[in-house]
């Protein structure tokens, strides 16, 4: 996978849906070092970790802003666009990074558990994109990028709701690749989350098993897909394991 010029985000606007999320971050950090004029949304600006990642994308200096709105509503994906809208009147570069937990068993998900997830994951990711795309229409070559996990532990497979929500938003993917004109490039990112086995021979200590993608080679491979290396990918979704 070729590494994107630095010059191909080069005063680009970029909208990180969750700049608390550890692959947001990342995102943001990468994408405003390398020029781009990055937006990430928080939920709850009040909340410790929100507020360490806020105050290290402030440390960028100018190129990075915050908006704090609750985009599980349609309310919420309207005030961070228009908060994006007042401050550069447009986006090049949605990149869709929320995820919500769930950790209950199937016979235990209330009707309350399932609204929250798919309010938290497809809900903010559809309108969200909705929203912004009134500010990416004119832009000669707008893309998006929405992270989903990859589903390929027996526990992540078992658990239903995730699996739901997770092939719905690759399924949003597919749908808008089709269905927008043809200069936007809509894609996926689906992170895995297995463990490396654990190595005998090795001190258990110094060679903890990962746990999962990083956050920085996830961010990588989102940052190829919003770059002009990514061309020919459409409606795609990339496996980072």
């Amino acid at each position: 996978m070729p590494a994107p010029s630095i010059h191909a985000f080069a005063e680009k606007v970029a909208l990180i849906t969750d700049g608390a999320n550890p692959v947001g971050r990342a995102v943001a950090l990468q994408l405003a070092l390398q020029g781009s004029y990055v937006i990430v949304g928080f939920s709850n600006a009040n909340d410790e970790n929100n507020r360490n990642a806020l105050e290290e994308l402030k440390s960028l200096g100018t190129l990075a802003n915050a908006v704090e709105a609750d985009i599980s509503t349609v309310e919420g994906a309207k005030k961070l666009i228009s908060e994006v809208e007042s401050m550069f009147g447009r986006i090049d570069l949605l990149v869709n990074c929320l995820k919500n937990e769930n950790n209950s068993l199937f016979e235990d998900v209330s009707e309350e558990i399932f609204e929250t997830n798919f309010e938290q994951s497809v809900k903010a990711a559809f309108f969200v994109t909705k929203e912004a795309l009134r500010l990416m229409n004119s832009r000669p070559k707008p893309k998006i990028v929405n992270v989903v996990s990859a589903l390929d532990t027996a526990e992540s497979e078992k658990d239903a709701l995730l699996v739901s929500s997770q092939k719905a938003l690759v399924g949003l993917t597919e749908s808008l690749a089709k269905s927008l004109p043809k200069k936007f490039r809509v894609n996926a990112v689906a992170l895995s989350e297995r463990k490396d086995a654990p190595t005998e021979t090795l001190d258990a200590e110094l060679f903890r098993p990962k746990n999962g993608v990083s956050e920085d080679d996830a961010a990588r491979t989102i940052l190829f897909l919003l770059s002009s290396e990514a061309i020919g990918l459409n409606g795609q979704t990339l496996k980072v394991a």
